[in-house]
């Protein structure tokens, strides 16, 4: 708009104002000149002004007719006037020139027309420029209205974006960018309207946990004066919820000399959670990341390996070949062929065991590596991973190894003393029986002597070389099993060492299984010996099938307090009522045990498999659960399987009072008193070398009683069956054909009435308290007369009180 003439002073001449006319009517700008009087006449109208607006000086002679034209509406007339009368009254009173005032003027073609208009006075005319920005204010108005349409665009592209989307512009002279934009999501996020967060950024800087409110905005201070992107997180304090966000933006500079930075705020809340998640469990389990630029040659690692590793405070990162001169001499020319793999891009990832210098000291480290990283080529350039250290379970791990060779080594040793023990028990036994034959002869003979002193001294030379062999027999208890450590383990942990020693070739071709109850059952044995028992049954589970078809073996331990079979023990003893077993079963899908075997697959020399078997594996499975007071029992299908079931003690059984020797002689009865004291006793005499049984008898009958010499114990059982009442007392040996002396004298007991029943055997170093129990004495061969005299009569006497 062109500047209004300056007022002419009030004594101007009409001759002035002819000159002034000619003056505006030049002037491009529409000028409207009207007396300040009462009337307001329009004195002058010059030609822009009609050109623009449409009206001449005949349309409006005065001020008030021009209006109505222009403003129809009375009351907005009014409005419009009494306005433009105050800007002319304080025009006049202050003298001043005042900034144009915008007005709508309808034009007289009925158009509206935003125009600036501007006062100056001429005495008693008042002179007024009109300047039209219709097209102005319109192309305003279109920009608005597309600035408002990008910003309901903007809305509803971010509405549904998990992110929230912000605008921040820095205005030239500005020192601090304000909020343009803000989209729902934002505002959600941090709990705000649209006229809280517009503006003053420091109101949405507000939401900022206050911890980290200062590096934000020291951060967004930054960002400003060097027009830089921003990147930073922090935690919000929003919706009565703290969280962690991230925002991000990038600068674009205007044609107006505006910075405008448009970015997202993300809710990284869950990240960081599961990243802190991740920190600890990566502490908890001693784990480094790393990532090595394979072009730079440098490796980077977390601040937790900087730490350890003992390097400086913020140095994490080092070149790449420096950290191999740390790995261990031995594992170097492995990891390099690893790495060397992996940069080359023939493996996608790999995993690394090797030892690391740290501190002076070896640490086992297992690195999980892989390509992180590729080119345009798909050339890796860059490896990345997360390293473990495994130093406690690789010394666990080594440290089991040597346990469990040295269970092997036991168990061997074990087995080689065992199977010397069986033989030895088996020789002693024997020799034993023929002993018991010669020494019981010869002192039947002494006892006839009479007056012939060279037959005395010949049986006196028999007795002492008898002693003798006596001795000697003894000195094989040395190779018998010794008295063994026990004490309290969990079952699972044998049942895995046991397997452990199957070896992988076994344990693969015959699927075996381990099925461990999840807390810890304890047993009280001694792990060499249990792995025996263990072993031996897995072996011969897995020996239980054919070539065609080999057997899958599982093992599995039994819930604490589980039933235990009601049938008798196969093997063992028979664990007394109410005492907690620990129990587990060895099965298999081989062809099964029939009757005939699972009958004699106890005793000694036994055996299925041939010349490749000896025999004594299952002898020395029963020796051992009898010295543990443990008991088995078989289970078996034909062509279907076995399940051998197994019972051992939980804990030590309290052990029975033994008699000292003033007990034991008080026990004892005059030999004096014992030439009848046999008479109208009938014993039977039970043993499967008749020999051994007739001596036994003849002791017996010189005491006075009658006796009968039987080798079959079937027979046995049948006559005691017939008669029970007949008998006063059993003699019987321990190891026999077809039915033991153990099932003999169970036999005996369970009559009416009871037969007492004496042991004599080669072998009574293999009973245990428990067994003992099934008997009224247990004698070792040889036996003296005396002894038996007494054990019998003891033995006779007691079930007489008992009946009566």
């Amino acid at each position: 708009m062109l500047p209004v003439p300056e007022a002419l002073t009030p004594s101007a001449s009409d001759t002035d104002k002819v000159n002034l006319w000619e003056l505006l009517s030049a002037l491009p700008v529409p000028v409207v000149a009207y007396e300040l009087r009462a009337e307001n006449m329009v004195r002058f109208v010059n030609p822009s002004f009609t050109r623009d607006f449409g009206y001449t000086i005949e349309d409006m002679p005065n001020l008030s007719a021009w209006a109505t034209l222009t403003y129809p509406d009375p009351k907005c007339r009014a409005c419009v006037l009494a306005h433009w009368q105050t800007e002319v009254a304080e025009r006049q009173a202050s003298g001043k020139i005042k900034p144009p005032g915008e007005y709508q003027i309808r034009d007289r073609a009925g158009h509206q027309r935003d125009v600036l208009v501007g006062f100056a006075l001429q005495g008693d005319l008042a002179i007024v420029t009109f300047q039209d920005v219709t097209p102005t204010r319109a192309a305003e108005a279109a920009l608005e209205a597309e600035r408002r349409q990008k910003e309901q665009t903007a809305y509803a592209l971010t509405e549904n974006m998990p992110a929230g989307a912000y605008t921040m512009v820095l205005r030239p002279g500005a020192e601090m960018a304000e909020f343009a934009f803000l989209s729902r999501q934002f505002l959600h996020m941090l709990d705000m309207t649209k006229e809280e967060a517009e503006g003053d950024p420091m109101r949405v800087f507000a939401r900022v946990h206050p911890e980290d409110r200062p590096h934000w905005i020291e951060m967004n201070a930054k960002t400003v004066a060097g027009r830089l992107p921003f990147a930073e997180e922090a935690r919000i304090v929003a919706n009565g919820r703290t969280r962690w966000v991230r925002a991000e933006s990038v600068p674009r500079s205007l044609a107006d000399g505006s910075v405008i930075w448009e970015g997202l705020l993300v809710d990284i809340h869950a990240f960081k959670t599961a990243e802190q998640e991740l920190q600890t469990v990566l502490e908890a389990a001693r784990a480094y990341t790393w990532r090595r630029d394979i072009r730079a040659q440098r490796s980077e690692f977390d601040g937790r390996w900087a730490k350890l590793a003992g390097h400086p405070p913020g140095e994490q990162d080092m070149p790449s070949d420096s950290w191999i001169r740390t790995v261990h001499p031995d594992d170097v020319a492995t990891v390099r062929a690893e790495v060397a793999a992996l940069e080359n891009g023939t493996f996608e990832r790999r995993i690394l065991t090797y030892r690391r210098q740290i501190d002076d000291a070896w640490i086992w480290l297992q690195v999980h590596a892989g390509v992180s990283e590729r080119d345009e080529t798909g050339k890796p350039t860059a490896l990345s991973g997360v390293s473990f250290n495994i130093t406690a379970e690789m010394e666990a791990r080594l440290k089991a190894q040597e346990d469990q060779a040295q269970l092997r080594e036991d168990l061997q040793r074990a087995q080689q003393r065992d199977t010397v023990a069986q033989v030895a028990g088996g020789v002693a036994h024997d020799l034993n029986n023929l002993i018991a034959v010669v020494a019981g002869t010869t002192e039947m003979l002494e006892q006839r002597a009479g007056d012939q002193p060279w037959l005395k001294e010949g049986l006196g030379r028999i007795q002492r070389s008898m002693t003798m062999a006596r001795d000697l027999i003894s000195g094989l208890d040395g190779l018998v099993r010794p008295d063994t450590q026990r004490e309290a383990h969990d079952l699972g942990k044998l049942l895995r060492d046991a397997v452990d020693l199957l070896g992988q070739r076994r344990i693969t071709h015959h699927s075996v299984r381990l099925d461990l109850a999840d807390d810890p059952t304890p047993i009280w044995a001694n792990p060499t010996e249990l792995a025996q028992v263990i072993v031996n049954l897995a072996v011969n589970a897995c020996d239980s099938g054919t070539q065609e078809r080999p057997a899958t073996v599982s093992l599995k331990t039994f819930p604490t307090g589980s039933a235990l079979p009601k049938t008798p023990p196969h093997a063992g003893i028979a664990p007394q009522a109410g005492l907690p077993m620990a129990m587990f079963s060895v099965s298999d899908t081989g062809t099964g045990i029939t009757p005939q075997v699972r009958a004699r697959m106890f005793r000694p020399n036994y055996t299925t498999k041939g010349s490749a078997g000896t025999g004594l594996g299952l002898l020395i499975v029963s020796t051992i659960l009898q010295s543990n007071n443990a008991a088995l029992w078989v289970d078996s299908t034909v062509e279907k399987g076995t399940e051998i079931t197994v019972a051992w003690p939980l804990a030590p059984r309290t052990q029975p009072k033994r008699l000292n020797d003033h007990d034991k002689a008080a026990l004892l009865i005059d030999p004096t008193a014992l030439a009848d004291t046999l008479a109208d006793q009938r014993i039977m005499v039970v043993d499967d070398l008749i020999d051994v049984a007739e001596v036994l008898v003849d002791m017996l009958e010189a005491a006075g009683a009658l006796a009968l010499a039987v080798s079959d114990p079937e027979v046995a059982v049948k006559s005691l069956a017939e008669a029970p009442d007949l008998w006063s007392a059993l003699v019987t040996d321990l190891h026999m054909p077809g039915m033991n002396g153990h099932a003999l004298a169970a036999h005996a007991n369970s009559l009416s009435p009871p037969v007492p029943t004496v042991l004599v055997t080669a072998r009574a170093d293999t009973l245990s308290d428990e067994t003992k129990k099934n008997f009224s004495a247990v004698l070792s061969k040889p036996v003296t007369s005396l002894q038996l005299v007494r054990a019998v009569r003891q033995a006779a006497d007691q079930n007489r009180h008992m009946e009566h």
